[in-house]
């Protein structure tokens, strides 16, 4: 915005007045700033002369917020939240990589950390943080350059490039198969011993999802083992403890090395796919260029 500082009022002048007008006492306000009663009370002084109109009425043993302090409260209130929480992003941060990537632990686990040494083998000038989390949020204001999302590829401000579709099937350990009777159908699975993950996110597939959608009645109260963690869901049926639904592209290695097997040949194709998100308020950096075209390649590859 074109010349902010002389539309601003005083910046301290809104610091202070924020926390007048959450107290509704210019003591406590004075108290919790370490300023003086009298100071608190310029400094709303100021802000009122500035605005031209009177933010509290001062009633004997009392404060109020007139109409436009209780507009002003609200936007103070959001503004300064939104700094705050921007600047404690950027400390938890700390010192910023050449280039930082998020994506949620489950493909930083079972996809990416297996590839990505090819990237920073083929440029190893270039530093790399990479971020385990999962929600979307401001990727800018978050130090972000560029994240992994499974999801329909619709996220606001950013640019959603189409990296891998994906298939949703069961997948056990060899040890499962040997110790129970492998399954000849979709229905036969609920004689055995199902993995579930707690529905946490609107894009988990269930195993009620899945199997009604393969034509099979869920029934209620079907043994099984439930957990709300993915990684370690996973862990159970590398342990041989279940059957577990696993996404195609996230558990091709296990099935490349062996160590799950598909009990059926059954799978359901997703509308849904895994997403490269760029920020579109920011021009990636050279670095940042690299890393998209390579991960496009490799998810194609």
């Amino acid at each position: 915005m074109h010349n902010l500082r002389a539309k601003l009022p005083p910046a301290n002048s809104l610091v202070v007045f924020e926390a007048a007008a959450r107290h509704l006492s210019f003591t406590r306000a004075a108290k919790e700033l370490s300023v003086t009663q009298a100071a608190v009370s310029r400094q709303i002084q100021i802000l009122e002369d500035h605005l031209g109109v009177p933010l509290f009425q001062r009633l004997p043993r009392a404060l109020r917020l007139t109409p436009g302090g209780i507009r002003l409260q609200k936007a103070v209130t959001m503004g300064l939240e939104h700094i705050a929480a921007t600047a404690s992003e950027i400390r938890r941060v700390g010192p910023r990589a050449d280039l930082t990537i998020s994506t949620s632990v489950t493909f930083a686990n079972y996809w990416l950390m297996s590839r990505v040494a090819k990237f920073r083998a083929a440029h190893p000038d270039i530093e790399l943080k990479l971020v385990a989390s999962s929600p979307v949020g401001d990727l800018v204001a978050a130090g972000i350059d560029l994240a992994v999302r499974y999801g329909s590829g619709r996220w606001p401000d950013v640019q959603a490039i189409h990296l891998m579709e994906n298939e949703i099937f069961p997948v056990c350990a060899p040890s499962y198969l040997e110790a129970h009777k492998p399954p000849q159908r979709p229905r036969d699975l609920l004689q055995h011993v199902l993995l579930h993950l707690l529905e946490y996110d609107r894009n988990w597939v269930t195993w009620q999802a899945w199997l009604q959608n393969q034509g099979v009645d869920w029934r209620p109260g079907l043994k099984g083992l439930a957990f709300d963690n993915y990684l370690v869901l996973i862990q159970a049926a590398l342990d041989g403890q279940g059957i577990a639904l696993g996404g195609g592209r996230l558990a091709e290695d296990f099935i490349a090395r062996g160590t799950l097997v598909r009990p059926l040949k059954t799978t359901q194709r997703e509308e849904r796919g895994f997403y490269l998100l760029v920020p579109k308020e920011v021009p990636l950096s050279k670095a940042g260029e690299l890393f998209r075209d390579w991960i496009v390649a490799e998810a194609k590859g």
